[in-house]
């Protein structure tokens, strides 16, 4: 059982690397930051699109709280000269339009809140895929033919083992360990 496992790893591990040679990997980094670029414009659609309902519900709140207000003196007016039947029905339409307009701040209250995730997811979307054109940038760079850094990059895309594979950004930590060892060789290499 074992050795099958190990036949179909194999096999697979030979189609992935024959697939990997026919596509061409610009190709699908392309084709990767247009689908990036088309995922970023939808969320930016929807975000114009909540924003206009944010902008039609505050325009319902002000014409709610203005009825309100109508409503209200209407009610003062029945209950100091009016009969009581058309006080309760005052009552009536204000209890009503209270209901109403705690229902439309809740739904405001919810779609601001979606609309700060939406501003913060998109802004997290464009950092990342900027990062991904500028890395794009640099790899289409070094694999164009005579590149001084063809074989940097060559060196740190490697799998093989004892190759560092990492940033090759350096701490002030790691430059004050070596300073500290050059100081006690007593010079410098």
């Amino acid at each position: 059982m074992a050795i099958t496992n190990r036949i179909k790893r194999l096999l697979r591990a030979d189609v992935n690397a024959i697939l990997d040679v026919i596509e061409e990997p610009e190709a699908v980094l392309k084709q990767a930051i247009r689908e990036m670029q088309e995922s970023l414009d939808r969320d930016r659609g929807f975000l114009t699109r909540t924003q206009k309902n944010l902008d039609a519900m505050r325009q319902g709140e002000t014409i709610l709280n203005e009825q309100l207000m109508r409503i209200q003196a209407d009610l003062e007016l029945c209950l100091a000269e009016g009969p009581e039947e058309l006080a309760r029905k005052a009552i009536g339409r204000k209890l009503s339009c209270q209901r109403q307009l705690e229902t439309l701040r809740r739904r405001i209250s919810g779609l601001e809140q979606l609309e700060e995730e939406k501003k913060d997811e998109i802004e997290l979307q464009q950092d990342q895929l900027e990062s991904i054109i500028e890395k794009a940038e640099l790899y289409v760079q070094t694999k164009a033919e005579g590149s001084p850094f063809s074989v940097a990059e060559s060196i740190l895309s490697s799998s093989e083992p004892g190759i560092p594979t990492g940033s090759m950004h350096v701490t002030e930590e790691e430059i004050e360990l070596e300073w500290i060892r050059l100081r006690e060789k007593g010079g410098t290499s």
